[in-house]
């Protein structure tokens, strides 16, 4: 019996790691869509005072489109200052949060390119894309289609490989 992990709350340096490892992995196209989306999700208000913050701490301040549009706030979000002071403004782990649950991430994990490496992403990436992470099977190879022998267990191939 598999026993389900209790959800623990992420630490705000936590979320900012998350938020890094994704943005590190995703294409630049995944990371547009997400930046556009994480935006999205927040209300007029937030998105006024998280392009407030930025524009304190990057020399040329963003465009008044990026705190309406998301994807002005994507555009500007392509600049590396920019992405470097979002991880050191107050409210950036909002948006760090927001980028890393957002459907182009999840997708790019569930149904593209990501999901290919999923044996070798960490824990919380399967939690996010909804695959449960098993331990490695010790070679039995009767749950592979097209092994020869997963039928019968008197085929010389079939069964767990450490009996051959």
């Amino acid at each position: 019996m598999k026993r389900r992990r209790t959800q623990q709350a992420i630490t705000p340096d936590e979320q900012i790691a998350r938020y890094a490892y994704v943005l590190g992995t995703v294409p630049a196209s995944v990371a547009d869509k997400a930046y556009a989306a994480a935006f999205a999700r927040l209300s007029q208000a937030q998105r006024e005072d998280i392009v407030g913050q930025l524009s304190a701490e990057l020399p040329d301040a963003p465009d008044e489109a990026a705190s309406v549009d998301p994807d002005a706030f994507a555009q500007l979000m392509r600049d590396l200052l920019a992405r470097d002071a979002l991880v050191r403004i107050r409210d950036g782990v909002v948006v760090a949060a927001a980028f890393v649950g957002s459907p182009a991430v999840v997708a790019y994990f569930t149904t593209g390119a990501g999901s290919v490496t999923m044996d070798h992403q960490p824990p919380w990436i399967h939690q996010l894309a909804g695959h449960e992470t098993a331990p490695v099977d010790g070679g039995r190879t009767h749950h592979r289609h097209g092994v020869p022998g997963i039928l019968s267990r008197d085929h010389e191939n079939s069964g767990d490989s450490r009996d051959w």
